[in-house]
């Protein structure tokens, strides 16, 4: 298997991107929210990785029958 190379990483744009993430989750229950968005697109990628995919239609229905779907993901299509 040949490794992919990559370009060098510019530091000045690598920082100004943090710094602009900073600003925009500025506090822990924005961070939490935008966490709470993501997971489950990780579980579906997580779940096909280990041979078992999943929707996350089907991750939703789930959930919602045990109660358990965040506000946060209620409104996310998919």
């Amino acid at each position: 298997m040949v490794k992919k190379r990559h370009d060098p990483i510019d530091l000045e744009q690598a920082n100004k991107r943090l710094q602009d993430w900073r600003k925009k989750y500025n506090t822990p229950e924005k961070v939490a929210a935008q966490y709470r968005k993501k997971i489950l697109d990780w579980v579906v990628e997580s779940m096909a990785f280990e041979g078992e995919p999943v929707s996350k239609a089907r991750l939703k229905e789930l959930l919602k029958k045990e109660g358990r779907l965040s506000r946060s993901t209620k409104n996310d299509r998919g």
